[in-house]
């Protein structure tokens, strides 16, 4: 019997959570800035192929300032959250829930913290969950690692950004296969 979970290109969504200069610089210690901020670019320019809705939340990290996402991300609106995972404040959940997607395709800083529970939150709420390990980053090696077990235990699928756009790819005509395939090249070379 099958039990691989497959991505359907019609009910996905890919959530970030506080892909912020700030907090990747004082958070992330597990990833190189630049290699996030590549698969971060990545991914986006594959979602904008294939129509992916993008989701970004983050949190203030001062009063009456809101947060602004890496440059990669700069086109998006990140909304704004005051709880530690995504899917327990209410304005994020909300917006989420309108695109009626099956899937979250999940990524962003730190691991320990906003990733786990974003990822715990959508599995509580019913959703397929696919964790972009290239687009996370750590306080630690240790701890990281750890949240990667837990999460795998509790039924999230651990993937990369070229394994998910390219597990896409069968889903699509020629023209986006080789723009992906393009997309890709740029990530590993």
């Amino acid at each position: 019997m099958n039990n691989v979970k497959k991505i359907d290109l019609d009910n996905v969504i890919i959530v970030l959570a506080d892909l912020q200069p700030e907090i990747i610089l004082a958070a992330n210690k597990t990833i190189a800035e630049e290699s996030l901020r590549k698969a971060v670019s990545v991914l986006i320019e594959g979602a904008d192929i294939l129509n992916i809705p993008v989701f970004l939340s983050g949190v203030a990290l001062k009063a009456g300032v809101s947060p602004s996402p890496i440059e990669e991300l700069s086109k998006y609106t990140m909304v704004v959250r005051s709880t530690a995972g995504i899917f327990e404040d209410d304005s994020n959940l909300k917006v989420i829930k309108k695109y009626k997607r099956s899937s979250i395709v999940l990524g962003g800083v730190a691991t320990e913290l906003a990733v786990i529970q974003a990822a715990l939150g959508a599995l509580r709420n019913s959703y397929n969950v696919f964790l972009l390990t290239d687009i996370c980053g750590g306080l630690s090696d240790r701890t990281e690692q750890a949240a990667f077990r837990q999460l795998e235990k509790e039924g999230v699928i651990l993937s990369s950004v070229p394994a998910f756009l390219s597990s896409l790819m069968p889903q699509i005509n020629d023209v986006q296969t080789k723009s992906l395939f393009a997309t890709l090249a740029r990530f590993l070379g």
